[in-house]
């Protein structure tokens, strides 16, 4: 294996992979800062820096060439330094776990969801963002990669259940649920609950 190959590898695909399995476990997160985030906000830094380290690429070049890459160098550079120059490119992370829901008001979990607050762009889900952008660079480095976020696929019920670990967070201030549903276009929108169900939430001791 080439060195660029051994690095993207090593810095870019098993952190996005890891990331992507950890997230598909229920989860109860704290919804501003966890292991998580952490990794997240890692995983930009080195999706910005990558081709720059490998090849020399300047990440201005990138960016006018790839919008997720944009988006990334953006929270990237808003996790090192936090205020920036430009605000208008600022931006955070925060992660909520998301629940299918049914018309009567049945759920089933999805995925513990991260999201980019961006100062001008809005709300953008990370992994679908940094998959973009790391299939971008990928492709730079001729490397042969096609990542799929997870989203777990199991039975509709009426409870919650959810589980708050030590091992990925330092503590729990609050958590956000996010619900959605199919539109007739096939697509995700975010929805109210409009039900009732059954939290169960245990906590590791």
């Amino acid at each position: 294996m080439k060195t660029e190959a051994l690095r993207f590898t090593t810095d870019i695909i098993k952190p996005w992979e890891k990331l992507n399995k950890e997230l598909g476990k229920p989860y109860c997160m704290n919804s501003d800062i966890s292991d998580f985030t952490s990794q997240a906000n890692s995983l930009a830094v080195s999706l910005k820096h990558i081709l720059e380290s490998c090849q020399g690429v300047e990440p201005k070049i990138l960016s006018n060439e790839s919008h997720a890459y944009k988006i990334i160098s953006d929270l990237a550079d808003s996790y090192k330094h936090g205020k920036l120059k430009k605000a208008n490119r600022e931006c955070k992370l925060d992660i909520a776990s998301m629940y299918e829901r049914r018309s009567d008001a049945k759920v089933r979990f999805l995925r513990n969801k991260i999201t980019i607050h961006h100062n001008t762009r809005g709300k953008m889900d990370f992994m679908e963002y940094s998959k973009e952008c790391a299939i971008f660079l990928s492709k730079k480095l001729e490397i042969d990669w096609s990542p799929v976020v997870f989203n777990n696929s199991g039975e509709f019920t009426s409870e919650i259940r959810l589980h708050a670990s030590k091992s990925n967070q330092v503590s729990l201030k609050g958590m956000t649920f996010n619900f959605i549903e199919l539109d007739e276009n096939g697509k995700y929108k975010n929805v109210d609950l409009n039900g009732e169900v059954l939290l169960n939430l245990t906590f590791e001791k």
